[in-house]
């Protein structure tokens, strides 16, 4: 009986020391939605653009080589900060600000340009606020006319640079300000239930909620806004980062010639945006396979 009592011990130690050198190399990657990281995690089917091509790298990835954390953004980029090991995350946009500190990958995911969205049943916007193309001038000229309409904001979240810099011109008494662990279904509920105004979302998001409800929108681009916006990874700057990072943007390069890179875009768009769509993304992947950099903004 020792002597069985004895090996077991012997074999959970053995198996707790290869498990242990098993992760030693594993690159952290921070999971600020809680639906994304049960889908990174093999568990449930993808529901968007961002985790349908997030799992398709997470899944060419060497097993043991990701090791999933599920935390904010905010104690992500502490981690980040802080940490001599690599740690990452998903589903960030290139910033001057985040350039300067940290690292980012080849694009992963690539999405049509945020669109201002406003409820049907309200009045369509003044022309006013509108240039000739019936565009948003810019959201600071909008609420300039509307001093008392809302948008929903997530403070934590980077909406590029051009949005970042219109949303930095509207004042806080404009914005409705939501921030939890599913962002982008709680800005849209909040936007639904009418308890702000408008919403500058993703049409892709948009339409993914509208094929399950019953919903009435009025949409705006904005002008002078970019056609579309790209998702990477972002890392810390260590070492590790760049070695990890220099394996991820080769899986990547042999990720963009296959089908289902294109399938993860082009499966959550309406008809009318899957063209578009598609051209955007044969200009990146070209501009990638020439050595260039894709334009982002």
């Amino acid at each position: 009986m020792f002597l069985s009592v004895v090996n077991l011990f012997k074999v959970v130690l053995c198996l707790k020391c290869l498990l242990s050198s098993f992760w030693v190399g594993a690159v952290q990657l921070y999971v600020d939605d809680e639906k994304d990281f049960t889908i990174y995690q093999g568990l449930n089917p993808t529901t968007n653009i961002a985790n349908s091509t997030n799992i398709l790298i997470i899944n060419a990835l060497p097993l043991g080589k990701v090791s999933l954390v599920p935390a904010s953004y905010r104690r992500a980029v502490k981690a980040m900060r802080d940490s001599n090991h690599a740690v990452c995350v998903p589903n960030r946009v290139k910033t001057k600000e985040r350039l300067q500190e940290f690292l980012f990958s080849y694009p992963v995911s690539m999405y049509l340009t945020r669109r201002l969205y406003q409820h049907a049943s309200e009045p369509p916007l003044t022309p006013q606020v509108l240039n000739d193309d019936a565009e948003i001038k810019s959201l600071s000229a909008l609420f300039t006319y509307y001093k008392y309409a809302t948008i929903v904001f997530t403070p934590t979240m980077s909406y590029g640079p051009f949005f970042d810099a219109q949303f930095a011109q509207v004042s806080a008494s404009n914005k409705v300000y939501r921030a939890g662990s599913n962002p982008y279904d709680d800005m849209y509920n909040m936007f639904k239930s009418k308890r702000a105004d408008f919403l500058l979302g993703y049409p892709a998001e948009v339409y993914r909620h509208s094929q399950h409800e019953p919903v009435a929108y009025r949409a705006y681009s904005v002008e002078d806004a970019p056609r579309y916006i790209v998702g990477y990874w972002m890392c810390n700057n260590t070492e590790q980062s760049k070695e990890f990072l220099s394996m991820f943007n080769k899986l990547m390069m042999e990720i963009y010639h296959k089908s289902e890179f294109y399938d993860a875009h082009l499966k959550w768009l309406p008809e009318q945006d899957k063209k578009l769509t598609l051209g955007y993304l044969e200009e990146i992947v070209r501009l990638l396979t020439s050595d260039e950099t894709p334009a982002t903004q």
